[in-house]
C-alpha cells in the first residue's frame, strides 16, 4: 500500500470508504422512516416527535422505557415492584420491564409453547372442572365461605392461597373483582364499627387473600401485553400491522390490547389539547382548568411531551388507523378470541340496543350462547382491570361499560353486592376521627369560609366541581355538631388491621 504515490492511497482510501458507506448504509436506507408518516406535522413536533415515536414509551408513556430514543435506561428496575410513599404510607405500583409474580417476587415466567401462552392471556379451566366448582346462584355469603374453603393455615396471604384458591376463583371469576373487593370491604368496616373484630379479622384476611389471588392470575396477561408494548410502540405510524404484532394467537391478542389502549390515550390527548387551546385561563374556570387532562402539563420537571392540538390531531389519526386496520387482516382477525373479535366491533356501537343487536347475530354467526360470550366479556373486563391505570383506565372502564350495556335487562347482571353497597346491609357509622386537628379537612368545610378577591369561588362548588358534592352534602357547614367523633373502631384492628399484601 504504501508503494503507492500519495494521491494514489488517497484514491484507494476514498474507493474504500465510499465501499464500506455503501455497505452498511444501503440496507439501511430500506427501512422505512416512520417521520415521513407524519405529513403536515410542523417541523419543530416534527423533530420532537421523531425520537419519541421509535421508544415503546411514545404511545403509552410507560414507565420503565426511556423517553428520548438513545436515552440511558440505567437504575430502572427490571421487575414491577411495590413502593411505600414514606409520608402517606400508600403503596404504589412501580412497573419495570417485567411483571413480578406475586408469589415468588421474581419475574413472572410465561409458559413455554404458543398454545400455553394462550391460555396465559386467557386462563381458565377444563369444562369438568369448572362445573364442579362453579356456583350456580352465588350470594355474597356462599362466595365468601367458599373462597375461605380453599385457604390453608399461614401467616400471609402468600402462605394462605393454594392451587385450589386459584381454581376456584378462575371458575367463578365473572362473579368477583371490583364488586367483591368492595362488598369484603364495606362488610369487614362494619363488623369493626359494631366492634365484631373476630369477624372483621375473618373478612379482612379473606379480602386480602382474594386480592393476591386475583394478582397470581392475571399477573401472566399483564406481562404479555407489556412485551406487546414493546412491538407496537416502535412502530408507531406504521399500517403494515402484521409486521410488528406478532405470529401467534397471544402475540396478536395481546397487540390488539395495546393498539387500543394506544387510540384512547391520544383521544384523550387530543380532548385535552383541544380544551387548552380553545378555554381562556379565566378565574372563573380555574378549578377546571386545572383538573382538567394530565397533571404533568403543569409539572416542570415532567418529561412527558405535550404537542398542540392540530399536531396531536394528526398523531391521534394514526393511533385510530393503527387501531381500526388489523381488522382489515382476515388471518390476524381470525386469531382473535371471541370476546376479542365481538369488543372489536361492539366498541363502535352507540347505544346498548345496537350493542346487544349485534351480539345476537355473533353468536349466531359463532355457534356460542348468550351466556357464554357475556362471561367471556366479563373475564376480560377483570383481566383489563388489573391493568395499570395509566394507560389503560380508559380502556378497561370501556370494557366494563360494555359489559354492562351487553347484560342490561337480560337477568345476567352482576347484582348480588347491590344490597352491600348501595343498600343498609353494608352501611356502618362514620366519625370525625381529627375533629381537633388543626389541618382537619371536616372542620374546614364545617366552618364559614371567607372567599378572598382573587380566590377560585365558594369552597362548596370548588368541592363539586372535583366531584366531592355527596362530600359537601354530607359534612357541610353546620352539620359538624352532628357528627359524632372519635369513636375509635377504624383503629380496632390494630397492627391486625395494616393491609400488608407484602412481607
Amino acid at each position: 500500500f504504501f508503494c503507492f504515490p500519495k494521491m494514489k492511497r488517497v484514491a484507494i482510501i476514498a474507493i474504500c470508504l465510499t465501499a464500506i458507506t455503501h455497505a452498511w448504509l444501503l440496507p439501511q436506507s430500506r427501512i422505512p422512516r416512520l417521520s415521513t408518516s407524519l405529513s403536515g406535522v410542523s417541523k419543530r413536533a416534527r423533530k420532537k416527535t421523531v425520537a419519541e415515536l421509535q421508544t415503546a414509551s411514545a404511545p403509552l408513556n410507560r414507565p420503565g422505557d426511556a423517553q428520548d430514543a438513545g436515552a440511558d435506561a440505567g437504575g430502572v428496575e427490571e421487575t414491577s415492584t411495590i413502593k411505600v410513599d414514606s409520608e402517606t404510607g400508600l403503596r404504589m405500583i412501580e412497573e419495570g420491564r417485567a411483571v413480578m409474580d406475586p408469589l415468588t417476587r421474581q419475574p413472572v415466567k410465561l409458559s413455554k409453547t404458543p398454545e400455553m401462552r394462550l391460555a396465559d392471556f386467557s386462563p381458565g379451566l377444563p369444562m369438568e372442572l369448572r362445573g364442579k366448582l362453579r356456583l350456580e346462584r352465588p350470594t355474597f355469603e356462599s362466595i365468601v365461605s367458599g373462597f375461605e374453603a380453599t385457604l390453608q393455615d399461614g401467616d400471609s396471604p402468600q402462605a394462605r392461597i393454594t392451587n385450589d384458591s386459584i381454581d376456584w376463583t378462575l371458575a367463578n371469576l365473572d362473579n368477583l373483582s371490583y364488586p367483591f373487593r368492595q362488598a369484603l370491604t364495606r362488610m369487614k368496616m362494619k363488623a369493626q364499627s359494631e366492634a365484631k373484630l373476630d369477624e372483621a379479622r375473618r373478612l379482612k384476611a379473606v379480602r386480602d387473600a382474594y386480592l393476591l389471588t386475583e394478582n397470581v392470575i392475571t399477573c401472566k396477561f399483564r406481562q404479555l401485553v407489556l412485551e406487546a408494548e414493546q412491538r407496537v410502540g416502535p412502530n408507531f405510524s406504521n399500517l403494515d400491522i402484521p409486521s410488528y404484532v406478532g405470529r401467534h394467537p397471544y402475540e396478536i391478542n395481546a397487540s390488539w390490547v395495546v393498539l387500543q389502549a394506544m387510540r384512547m390515550t391520544w383521544e384523550k390527548k387530543l380532548r385535552d389539547a383541544q380544551f387548552y387551546e380553545t378555554t381562556p385561563r379565566e378565574k372563573s374556570r380555574t378549578t377546571t382548568w386545572l383538573s382538567s387532562g394530565d397533571p404533568g402539563r403543569f409539572d416542570t420537571d415532567s418529561k412527558k411531551k405535550f404537542y398542540g392540538a392540530e399536531d396531536t390531531a394528526r398523531m391521534t389519526g394514526w393511533a385510530q388507523k393503527m387501531a381500526t386496520s388489523i381488522a382489515d387482516f382476515e388471518e390476524l382477525q381470525g386469531k382473535l378470541l371471541p370476546e376479542i373479535r365481538f369488543i372489536s366491533t361492539a366498541i363502535g356501537l352507540e347505544t346498548g340496543t345496537e350493542i346487544r343487536k349485534y351480539a345476537y347475530d355473533f353468536v349466531d354467526k359463532e355457534g356460542l350462547t348468550m351466556e357464554a360470550l357475556s362471561e367471556g366479556v366479563k373475564r376480560f373486563a377483570i383481566l383489563c382491570d388489573n391493568m395499570q391505570p395509566d394507560p389503560y383506565g380508559p380502556f378497561s372502564r370501556l370494557i366494563a361499560e360494555l359489559s354492562s350495556a351487553l347484560d342490561s335487562g337480560s337477568g345476567r347482571e352482576v347484582t348480588l353486592y347491590d344490597r352491600i353497597l348501595y343498600g343498609p346491609e353494608g352501611a356502618f357509622e362514620t366519625y370525625d376521627f381529627e375533629a381537633e386537628s388543626e389541618f382537619s379537612m371536616l372542620r374546614f368545610l364545617d366552618n364559614e369560609v371567607d372567599v378572598k378577591e382573587g380566590g377560585v369561588g365558594p369552597l362548596d362548588e370548588v368541592m363539586r366541581q372535583f366531584g366531592f358534592g355527596a362530600v359537601v352534602d354530607a359534612v357541610g357547614k353546620g352539620k359538624g355538631n352532628d357528627r359524632k367523633k372519635d369513636l375509635g373502631w377504624l383503629d380496632a384492628l390494630g397492627e391486625d388491621g395494616v393491609g400488608k399484601l407484602e412481607r
